[in-house]
């Protein structure tokens, strides 16, 4: 039973031709792991993606020419190609970017060999598994609504490659079968998904770490790094406020804190460990709950300043919430603010810290503060001066700012002076530390926009904004925003977006009077609440959720166990209910046959059923010889029915004439 090789380069076996499939059934197959396969090539390296293009090509070449169609070696040689190709830009098979690769690559060179039938129904059943794992990069609605359909176009090959389908409009039988094998499946799915036992985490969540770049805030900022995030339309957190929202010049959302600056990046501090940061004078508390899109980070997005601490999570000296393992999941946590609040006194590391210069300072850039510190009494009245002059010189507001040289802040303040929130943030608090005012730039969000359809706050990747924090004797860091000082009449549009007033979030330019721009607030905020209601009652579903049911149904008591007995009862009667349908479901008859059965059906109530052997000729000659008075009448009926049913074709005309006689039909019983 061992002998035969691994790998045979002779000549195999023709299949037999029963089993040979047809053009149109493997150019379905191809399109339909194509389809499947499109959303998944985001995440795969360009590399993996380019070698399944390729294969697919080959593949769309091969149904077209089939002689083209690579033999067994070169197969051998494209699988060899392939899995070294997967080691070389994942430096491994297993993990999910390592293993999904491997999988799709596997999987498109299946698509070679698409010989048999068998082969057919094999990849077919092999879509799901390719499905289950895009499900680990991405849940999103969109994304389960189109692998939703790309299940049901599954099973149409399926049942088109099992027969039982007739000879004409197979496709829109297998069509028919599918939709009535996706509408038996939608009470035991629904049954499932609230009753079967939850993990305490999601598989998605269980080690299988994606090393995906993620859209959002990062740790450091440089001219451009915010910018950028500005024409995003991604979500970055959604927001649900307990009472009621703080206003406009409040929403800061603090995140990462920058200290080091190098003449051209602001960076974090390497801090060894979290320090916890003393508040005075709290005031104006606000409590929220925020679900933050996954970023791979550790930090937590908080309105400034948080007074609590989420679990799983710390708070640093800087203020800033941190999770103790980066988000690879949604992240759902409640925080108390306050947005009146007096830190307390930095310590001396903290203020060299904060004062620390880079190399590339200029003699404008010392002069220009020198004057500000000649007409300045204080700290806080050296910031005034620095504001003053952002307002009134002739700076500009603007996404597409030139480019600067070696040295980008003294280019912005003296030379091009038109830049982006970050150039703003960064040129000031460089200005402050010149002045011996201890600065340091905060990045996170600005704003957010209600949804009155679902009553959440949504701040997306547009409403990326940085700002300053300087420290002031007698009252702590305080917030500083010097983009909010410049002249309102010198922000420009025309990089599609722009600044509404100061203190407020950037948004895309839509005016709002007209139409268009309404609906496609209203189209926007629509899709938000859908994915929100989808992220709260499917995605967020627990075990907690399901203990709090047993709990509503009164089985509490029973905990996991009256769970799984819940479970076990509730598939059982559904299995039933559909069973039953199935068995009562009737059997369509043909116009011709259905009228035959008519005629048999009134007979029959009058004691003269029709034996199983009897034909209609042998039927009628029996019923004309126990029923002489019945023989006019089933003579005129088998007069048109039988030449209709068995001969060349038939037609409406007879149907018509079946249909008419048998309303006239309505034998009675002997008396």
């Amino acid at each position: 039973m061992f002998n035969k090789p691994l790998i045979s380069f002779t000549k195999d076996k023709p299949p037999a031709p029963a089993e040979v499939p047809d053009a149109a059934q493997v150019l379905a197959v191809t399109l339909l792991v194509s389809a499947t396969t499109a959303p998944l090539l985001p995440y795969l390296h360009w590399q993996v993606n380019a070698f399944l293009l390729l294969l697919l090509a080959v593949r769309l070449a091969g149904w077209r020419w089939p002689h083209t169609l690579p033999k067994t070696w070169l197969r051998v040689l494209l699988t060899l190609t392939g899995i070294a190709n997967c080691v070389y830009v994942n430096h491994t098979l297993v993990g999910l970017d390592g293993g999904a690769a491997l999988f799709a690559t596997m999987f498109a060179l299946k698509l070679l060999e698409l010989n048999t039938k068998r082969d057919l129904r094999l990849v077919a059943i092999l879509i799901g598994f390719l499905i289950v794992i895009q499900f680990l990069f991405d849940q999103a609605l969109s994304r389960a609504i189109y692998l939703g359909f790309m299940v049901f176009f599954a099973v149409v090959p399926l049942a088109d490659l099992n027969g039982g389908l007739g000879n004409g409009n197979r496709w829109r039988g297998a069509l028919r079968i599918a939709g009535n094998l996706a509408l038996q499946a939608v009470p035991l799915t629904v049954v499932l998904f609230v009753l079967f036992p939850r993990l305490n985490a999601p598989l998605w969540n269980l080690g299988l770490d994606s090393g995906q770049a993620m859209t959002g805030i990062s740790d450091s900022m440089e001219p451009g790094a915010i910018s950028d995030l500005a024409i995003s339309g991604e979500l970055a957190f959604r927001v649900r406020f307990t009472g009621t929202p703080p206003p406009a010049s409040q929403r800061y959302w603090r995140g990462p804190v920058l200290w080091e600056m190098d003449g051209r990046r602001w960076s974090a501090a390497q801090v060894a460990a979290p320090v916890p940061a003393r508040l005075e004078n709290v005031a104006d508390v606000i409590d929220y709950e925020i679900v933050l899109e996954p970023t791979q980070q550790k930090w937590l997005f908080a309105l400034d300043v948080p007074v609590t601490t989420p679990a799983e999570a710390v708070r640093n000296a800087d203020l800033q919430l941190l999770a103790k393992q980066p988000l690879i999941t949604l992240k759902r946590y409640a925080v108390r603010s306050a947005l009146t609040y007096q830190t307390a006194p930095a310590t001396a590391t903290q203020r060299a810290r904060a004062l620390q210069l880079p190399r590339n300072l200029t003699p404008r850039m010392r002069e220009l503060v020198a004057d500000w510190r000649s007409h300045a009494a204080d700290d806080w009245a050296l910031v005034q001066e620095a504001l003053a002059f952002f307002h009134r010189e002739s700076f500009y507001y603007t996404l597409q700012p030139p480019r600067l040289g070696v040295n980008p802040t003294d280019a912005f303040l003296f030379e091009t002076k038109q830049g982006f929130c970050e150039h703003y943030a960064s040129a000031f608090a460089l200005l402050m530390r010149i002045g011996g005012v201890p600065a340091r730039v905060v990045l996170g969000y600005l704003g957010g926009e209600p949804n009155r359809l679902s009553g959440h706050w949504s701040v997306w990747q547009s409403d990326a904004h940085a700002w300053t924090e300087v420290f002031i004797d007698g009252r702590g860091w305080v917030r500083v925003d010097p983009t909010a000082a410049i002249d309102p009449t010198r922000i420009d549009n025309s990089g599609a977006t722009r600044l509404l007033g100061a203190g407020q979030s950037v948004r895309f330019n839509l005016d709002q009077a007209s139409i268009l721009a309404q609906l496609a607030r209203n189209f926007r905020l629509f899709g938000d609440t859908v994915n929100a209601a989808w992220q709260n009652w499917v995605l967020d579903f627990s075990a907690a959720d399901q203990l709090a049911l047993l709990d509503q149904l009164g089985f509490g008591a029973l905990r996991e166990y009256g769970l799984a007995v819940l479970m076990i009862i509730a598939v059982s009667l559904t299995l039933g209910v559909i069973m039953l349908a199935l068995v009562r479901e009737r059997v369509k008859y043909d116009p011709l046959e259905q009228c035959y059965r008519q005629f048999c059906q009134r007979l029959a109530r009058i004691g003269l059923a029709r034996q199983h052997h009897e034909g209609p000729q042998h039927f009628g000659q029996r019923i004309i010889k126990q029923r002489p008075d019945l023989m006019v009448a089933v003579k005129r009926f088998l007069a048109v029915y039988i030449p209709a049913r068995f001969g060349v074709q038939a037609d409406d005309d007879a149907v018509n004439q079946l249909k008419t006689l048998l309303r006239r039909f309505h034998p009675r019983m002997r008396r």
